[in-house]
């Protein structure tokens, strides 16, 4: 296949970042984000954030996107998004990387859903009211309350994301919800051994859900011991590929602007990379690091399905992978 079919391809397929941030909104960033052809984006709304002050940003993305309807369409199904698409618009989500902003109080999951949240992690970095995280010294694996938001959230018809959550917590989780779930953000462990990442039968296990992974070129994530290049990252598509199914691989590209711009860096970002630079780096590296050569920044999205196109993946396969899958678990769940 030839470049301008190439590039062709990725214009006309419905590409969605499984995860990103709500800086894609800024018109400084927008650029690149239309330069990589991104239809839609899972944006992270709150991490650690209180109850309070999590409505607050969540009026404030929606008053963004309300200023730039021209450009943005806050979405809350797999309609909404086919339909920003064809519009020419840039369809939003929005979600948590922990349930902290719920609190103490499981109805806040369905006040949360009234007010457009569509997908929660379970956990960030560190333990929770539902559970332990990825980088805490011990998993104990889930609380009741976890449990308990697991069935609010199946309830409800948000989507429940694992991406963060530890070994065990993952393990239980996957076993304990009756909807999909997801990993939105991670890569197989196999071929870069990350707590971070996922271990082959957690990828089955979601995978048996009708759930979706999102690959990222985080280069913490990719491969240990030298910087990745965008080979090493299809590697860990073919993997996850050859493990889950080509119906439950997409793309969840987790770029963080600080790697770019110089920005300042989230606290919970700081604390975890201080204390876990195994995982995730140092906090230097979170400025100076670059993330997988021939994907270093959004506006280079292209290239990946191009490389996939190298590797012998038919279009329908790559519409599936940009996009599709993820599209096929919100029609079911949300």
């Amino acid at each position: 296949m030839v470049q301008t079919e190439v590039d062709r391809l990725h214009k006309e397929t419905l590409v969605l970042d499984a995860l990103s941030f709500p800086y894609i909104l800024e018109d400084r960033y927008l650029p690149a984000v239309k330069a990589g052809g991104v239809d839609a984006a899972f944006i992270t709304v709150a991490i650690s954030q209180n109850f309070r002050e999590t409505v607050k940003e969540i009026n404030r993305i929606k008053k963004v996107i309300a200023d730039k309807q021209e450009i943005f369409s806050l979405s809350l199904t797999a309609a909404d998004i086919r339909q920003a698409k064809k519009d020419g618009k840039i369809a939003i989500l929005m979600g948590f990387q922990d349930i902290e902003p719920i609190e103490d109080d499981l109805s806040f999951i369905e006040t949360f859903h009234t007010l457009g949240v569509r997908i929660m992690q379970l956990t960030y970095t560190g333990s929770n009211r539902a559970g332990d995280g990825c980088g805490e010294r011990i998993d104990s694996g889930l609380r009741y309350f976890g449990l308990e938001a697991i069935e609010e959230m199946n309830r409800t018809r948000v989507l429940i994301d694992l991406s963060h959550t530890g070994d065990v917590s993952t393990d239980e989780a996957v076993r304990h919800s009756e909807a999909p779930v997801l990993f939105t953000h991670t890569n197989c462990r196999t071929l870069c051994d990350n707590k971070r990442n996922k271990t082959d039968s957690q990828i089955r296990a979601m995978a048996d859900t009708g759930g979706c992974m999102g690959l990222t070129p985080h280069p913490a994530l990719v491969v240990r011991g030298r910087a990745p290049d965008l080979e090493d990252f299809l590697d860990q598509i073919d993997y996850a590929v050859k493990i889950a199914g080509i119906e439950a691989v997409g793309i969840g590209l987790d770029y963080i602007e600080g790697l770019k711009s110089g920005t300042a860096i989230p606290p919970s970002v700081r604390t975890w990379r201080t204390r876990r630079p195994d995982i995730f780096g140092t906090v230097d590296d979170f400025f100076h690091t670059s993330f997988t050569s021939g994907l270093e920044s959004i506006d280079r999205l292209s290239a990946l399905t191009g490389g996939l196109v190298r590797r012998g993946y038919s279009s329908a396969f790559i519409e599936k992978i940009l996009g599709g899958n993820f599209l096929r678990v919100l029609d079911e769940v949300v």
